[in-house]
């Protein structure tokens, strides 16, 4: 739901923050320290954008972070579109990331949100599936790539990634392999909508269905609760 890089710029205390998620791609936005920290509390950096006279916005905030668990060094970010809405997300650094250099996640966990989907999956002959997640306000082509490098049974069998408006790769959810108490296979799904809800879906292979070819479904929905 949430990709970009977050870069020190050399000789200096600033960062450059780019951003694009499956609605807005924003670049070269400016990260600078905040002068005026007087609380833990208070962001360790102001973010900046550029008005269309050339004057400064303040569009959001960093702050800086350890891991409880890895113990490494990230930034909090929250950043808030021209549209008013506020988005959260993590940089952090993995064995990949050029030196110096973050890559922005969306912040792990999170509730989610029941939703009416439909739509399809189909596997490739690469091992991969195809298709389309869709909703009333929504329609996305996704993919869902094998994880090679899986370690725990909890973690996830696919990632899920789309394209965004200006073509870069996002990940947008997981997918693990399940098997219905029927003794049927399906794909349990977790992914960002575009707005950034997170939602949950399943993936099943219809009767008659050709071979890796699957529908997707809301979730079984709970009984009411008869009023006391």
């Amino acid at each position: 739901m949430i990709t970009g890089t977050l870069k020190p710029v050399a000789k200096s205390p600033n960062f450059t923050l780019s951003i694009a998620t499956l609605l807005f791609d924003i670049a070269g936005l400016r990260v600078v320290p905040n002068e005026y920290k007087k609380a833990d509390n208070h962001p360790d950096y102001h973010i900046e954008a550029r008005t269309p006279r050339g004057n400064t916005l303040r569009v959001g905030s960093m702050w800086k972070a350890v891991g409880v668990n890895s113990g490494n060094d990230y930034y909090s970010i929250s950043v808030t579109d021209r549209n008013g809405k506020t988005w959260r997300m993590n940089a952090v650094r993995s064995d990949n990331t050029p030196k110096g250099e973050f890559t922005l996640v969306p912040l792990a966990g999170g509730e989610t949100s029941p939703i009416m989907v439909g739509g399809n999956l189909k596997m490739t002959d690469d091992g991969a599936l195809a298709g389309i997640i869709e909703s009333y306000d929504f329609s996305m082509n996704v993919v869902l790539i094998p994880v090679d490098d899986k370690q725990d049974e909890k973690h996830p069998d696919f990632r899920m990634e789309i394209t965004s408006p200006s073509g870069h790769v996002i990940r947008i959810g997981s997918a693990w392999n399940a098997v219905s108490d029927c003794g049927n296979a399906y794909l349990s799904l977790s992914f960002y909508a575009p707005a950034g809800s997170q939602h949950r879906a399943n993936a099943v292979q219809r009767e008659r269905a050709e071979p890796g070819q699957f529908n997707i479904i809301k979730l079984a929905e709970q009984p009411m609760q008869e009023a006391a």
